[in-house]
C-alpha cells in the first residue's frame, strides 16, 4: 500500500508538468521473488507480485501521460537487512536463494538507473533475473521488439526449464520434510 499511496500522491503534479518536459518515470522495486514463489517467502512474495499488477495496470493508465513506468527485479541484496533476514530464513529457503548470487546495494542502482533511463518496463539485475524476467513476460508491457521476439521463441524452452526446476525444488521440499520427521 505504500507504494501505491505514494504514487497517488504524486501522480496529480507529474502529469502536470509533463506538458512542458519529456517522459517521467515512475519505478517501483520489486524482487526476483516477485516474479516466482519461494518456498519460506510467502507473504513477501505475495507483497512483491501486487507490485507487479499496480505497475501493469498504472503503465497503461499513464502512458498517455507520457509517464513511463518500470518495475525493478533485484536478487538478494547485500544489506544490513539481508545479513538480520539469514539468521531467521529457513535452511530450505537459503539454498533456494543461493541460487541466485546477491548483489551489492550500489549494483542494483545501477542496473535500476539504467533501466529507468532507458524506459523500460522490466528491469532484471542479472542473468538469472534476465532468464526469469522472459519466462514470467505474459502480459507485460515490453518497448523493444527483439526482447519481445527473443521473450516468444524462448517461452517454450523456458517453460521446460522453469517446469525442471519446480520438480526438482519440490523433491528437495519433500526430502526436507521427511528429514524431520
Amino acid at each position: 500500500m505504500g507504494s501505491f499511496n505514494m504514487i497517488k500522491a504524486t501522480l496529480p503534479g507529474m502529469k502536470r508538468s509533463r506538458k512542458d518536459r519529456g517522459p517521467g518515470s515512475i519505478s517501483l522495486m520489486s524482487s526476483q521473488a516477485g516474479q516466482v514463489g519461494i518456498y519460506g517467502y510467502t507473504a513477501y512474495s505475495a507483497s512483491k507480485f501486487g507490485l507487479r499488477g499496480l505497475a501493469e495496470a498504472l503503465q497503461q493508465e499513464v502512458i498517455g501521460d507520457n509517464i513511463h513506468v518500470s518495475l525493478v527485479f533485484p536478487p538478494d541484496t547485500k544489506t544490513p537487512g539481508l545479513v538480520e533476514e539469514n539468521k531467521r530464513k529457513p535452511q530450505l529457503t537459503s539454498i533456494i536463494a543461493a541460487s541466485s548470487s546477491a548483489m551489492t546495494a550500489d549494483e542494483v542502482a545501477k542496473k535500476a538507473l539504467d533501466g529507468i533511463k532507458s524506459g523500460s518496463f522490466i528491469i532484471p539485475c542479472n542473468s538469472e533475473g534476465i532468464l526469469l524476467s522472459m519466462a514470467t513476460a505474459g502480459l507485460s508491457p515490453q518497448r523493444s521488439y527483439l526482447m519481445a521476439f527473443v521473450e516468444v521463441v524462448a517461452a517454450g524452452i523456458l517453460r521446460f526449464a522453469a517446469l525442471c526446476f519446480q520438480w526438482n525444488l519440490y523433491r528437495s521440499i519433500e526430502k526436507s520434510r521427511m528429514q524431520k520427521n
